[in-house]
């Protein structure tokens, strides 16, 4: 279990141990034995209800049903075994005068309040979808990973200012005195522009630029040639790019050197 979802744990069954002794403070009962079944039946009763709840998630489908249609499983399927521990518990701490009532009643009272206390659950502490169904985490995470990979493609349409007529994925950018030089993998075009705009539009690419004039993509390097203080960048169309001095900490950081 993740550390901040068992503290999101500890603090709801704190709280909702405390709420019960409160709400069942003048109910002619001892106080002592009121808050010590409160305490056990909150606690047992809701570690118990993480694994039903996994049960039925696992048992059912997480992906396949909206979230409340797994929460009412795990009210209904939950208040089952709760209801026999409740009424142990009742006669072996608070060993009411008047008895207990009968198994169907106490299942009912059990449901209502277990129905409050997995509401909880679902939406405070786990925060699980109730309207809609659950998605896998693996096919989430794989989700996300090809939109980073989408969203890093050094693209030409990135840049607010590109060559006429060119496309394809950036390679290499460089200056040629106003102007700058293009390199995708489907030609090259001159456009006028600065580097440090391009840069800002090429900003959540996968790419940097490593000298004042240059700017690569970081799947365009094939190799680092490293001549005493002198860096350079071998592209995988063979181009040599140099490494500015003031940009070798932080390539090196990003472990390009």
């Amino acid at each position: 279990m993740q550390p901040n979802l068992t503290a999101r744990y500890l603090i709801a069954i704190t709280a909702g141990a405390a709420f019960m002794i409160w709400v069942s403070k003048n109910d002619g009962t001892d106080l002592l034995d009121t808050s010590i079944f409160w305490l056990l039946a909150i606690s047992a009763g809701w570690l118990q209800m993480i694994l039903i709840s996994r049960g039925v998630r696992a048992s059912f489908g997480a992906e396949a049903y909206p979230g409340w249609v797994l929460l009412i499983a795990q009210i209904f399927i939950g208040a089952i075994p709760l209801t026999f521990e409740i009424r142990w518990l009742m006669m072996a701490v608070v060993n009411p005068e008047g008895g207990l009532p009968p198994p169907w009643m106490s299942y009912l009272n059990v449901a209502v309040i277990n129905a409050v206390f997995s509401l909880v659950q679902y939406t405070l502490v786990e925060r699980w979808p109730i309207l809609t169904a659950a998605r896998p985490e693996a096919d989430l995470r794989a989700e996300q990973e090809r939109a980073d990979a989408v969203a890093s493609i050094p693209t030409i349409g990135l840049l607010k200012r590109r060559p006429e007529g060119l496309n394809g994925r950036i390679q290499y950018m460089q200056m040629e005195d106003h102007y700058l030089r293009v390199h995708t993998d489907e030609g090259e075009g001159l456009a006028l522009y600065r580097m440090s705009d391009a840069v800002a539009d090429l900003a959540d690419a996968a790419g940097m630029q490593v000298h004042r004039s240059w700017w690569v993509a970081r799947d365009a390097v094939r190799d680092v040639r490293r001549e005493r203080h002198k860096k350079t960048l071998i592209a995988r169309d063979g181009t040599e790019i140099p490494v500015g001095r003031s940009f070798e900490k932080i390539l090196r950081e990003e472990g390009w050197i």
